[in-house]
């Protein structure tokens, strides 16, 4: 039973809408980490119809390469490994005690590849993990890049299990 509870229960963050159309701050949210754990937070692109999310090659076209979760930058990648890896999306990721505001985790990461795919046309991406212990948080997320080809994309960010 404890450890169907350490599962069961909702993402701290469920997805939340962020605009990555220019650089600087997407994400400033309170939030409750329930258990001790590593959290992930994840991309979901909501792609305007299923035609365009199968012709996509921004997001990336699936986990093809082991630079999809090694947090490489990508230019430290080679020509001939890049394709299906989609738009580079890099984010610096401060999460901050509330409400002492002390840092816990301050990382920068590499976001790449497609990890999956829902049938209401939206396509996720892994950003990066985090360790939290049980407590309250504030999370701030830079966009490094400004991102103007996803213009026509609904982006959201969530904190999940």
């Amino acid at each position: 039973m404890w450890i169907a509870g350490l599962c069961a229960f909702s993402p701290p963050i469920s997805d939340t809408d962020i605009s990555i159309q220019d650089a600087g701050l997407a994400l400033n949210k309170e939030f409750s980490a329930p258990v001790t754990k590593s959290y992930l937070l994840t991309l979901r692109f909501v792609i305007p119809s299923t035609e365009i999310r199968l012709e996509d090659e921004l997001v990336g076209d699936g986990h093809t390469s082991s630079f999809c979760t090694s947090n490489v930058e990508f230019d430290a990648i080679p020509q001939r490994e890049r394709r299906g890896l989609g738009f580079p999306i890099p984010f610096k990721v401060i999460v901050r005690t509330y409400p002492a505001g002390t840092p816990v985790v301050e990382q920068t990461f590499h976001s790449l590849c497609n990890v999956g795919y829902d049938f209401r046309d939206g396509k996720y991406r892994n950003v990066g993990r985090f360790d939290l212990k049980e407590g309250d948080y504030r999370i701030e997320v830079y966009n490094l890049q400004p991102q103007p080809a996803f213009r026509d994309i609904k982006v959201q960010l969530s904190v999940g299990p």
